[in-house]
């Protein structure tokens, strides 16, 4: 297999009425799982946590979310912290790839270290991911002479094999983005389970984003089946479908410039409301941007930027948007 990596060029927490007990309570689970002390009983205990409920689960999915942008926001203060604290090793808890999560800072800048498992960020069973990226990360792997996958930035995937012959099906998406690329055979479909559902191609191109329970596969070429909550749809170029917990749409046309812009180093933007734009850009640069005024966060932008460069975009909100920019220290970006 060969590998080739660049720098980068679930319930919906808006709607759900999340109680504040439920909010406490995921807070507490993401300290714990990040304290260095978690074992594999903690993390099977949570899964049935967020199965609970919907609101359950969205309470985790906002907590993970805020715990992780903020995570790099503080790696200064935890370099400084580890450089006193003899004590502060990684955890071995979760396996021999335990890594320094960094660490959790409020808006004003003040920041505690914490120490995170490997893949704790993504679901569960990303803890077993054979492959991941990092913020502003991409990366190429070639899986097979007939198969190529690009994983985009904060991306884990699993390899999945044929349990008698160790012949390779396909991949796990746990969480984050794929592009596929594959002229298999007929007979060997080439397969990417995300969520409930799952993708196969023999003769495709086509991409599967997995970001907070929801699943969405784009087909750029060839042909494409999606199967999941008991339906079963044929993609063929320029189409797309979601698919959640519950349900899946109707096959929609896409918009191949946009959505697979990031293969090209950018992201584009064609009337996005400033909250989306605000979480794609998150994904890719350190820190975290926030945006303070409710009326800004309404606002639709457009734009391509690159991704090695997506500091530009603060220009383009305040000619374009006319937003306040205040950046403090960590990477953090307020938007009002």
């Amino acid at each position: 297999m060969v590998e080739r990596m660049k720098a980068a060029p679930e319930p919906n927490t808006t709607t759900l009425k999340i109680p504040h007990t439920l909010r406490r309570e995921a807070h507490a689970w993401v300290r714990r799982l990040t304290s260095g002390d978690a074992t594999v009983a903690d993390a099977q205990a949570l899964k049935r946590w967020c199965e609970t409920s919907d609101a359950h689960a969205a309470a985790f999915v906002e907590a993970r979310r805020l715990w992780k942008d903020f995570g790099p926001a503080g790696e200064a203060v935890r370099r400084r912290q580890a450089a006193q604290a003899t004590n502060m090793q990684r955890a071995t808890t979760f396996g021999r790839r335990a890594f320094l999560g960094g660490a959790f800072a409020t808006a004003a800048g003040a920041a505690v270290a914490v120490v995170a498992p490997a893949g704790l960020w993504g679901a569960f069973p990303a803890l077993a991911a054979d492959f991941r990226t990092k913020t502003g990360e991409q990366r190429q792997l070639a899986l097979a002479a007939d198969v190529t996958v690009d994983l985009n930035t904060h991306t884990s995937v699993a390899l999945r094999r044929d349990a008698t012959a160790n012949a390779l099906q396909g991949v796990e998406l746990l969480d984050g983005e794929i592009a596929v690329n594959t002229t298999r055979a007929a007979a060997q479909p080439f397969i990417v389970a995300a969520g409930p559902g799952r993708a196969e191609a023999t003769q495709a191109n086509f991409e599967v984003r997995n970001l907070d329970t929801r699943v969405c596969v784009t087909c750029l070429s060839g042909d494409v089946r999606v199967d999941a909550n008991g339906r079963s749809v044929m993609l063929t170029a320029n189409q797309q479908v979601t698919y959640g917990k519950h349900a899946m749409s109707a096959v929609m046309a896409a918009d191949a410039a946009t959505t697979s812009a990031w293969r090209s180093g950018v992201l584009v933007f064609r009337q996005t409301p400033l909250s989306d734009v605000v979480d794609e850009i998150n994904r890719y640069r350190p820190g975290h941007v926030l945006v303070v005024d409710s009326k800004l966060e309404r606002s639709r932008l457009n734009g391509r930027f690159r991704i090695d460069k997506l500091d530009t975009v603060f220009a383009q909100m305040r000619e374009m948007l006319g937003a306040k920019v205040t950046e403090l220290p960590g990477g953090i970006v307020l938007l009002g």
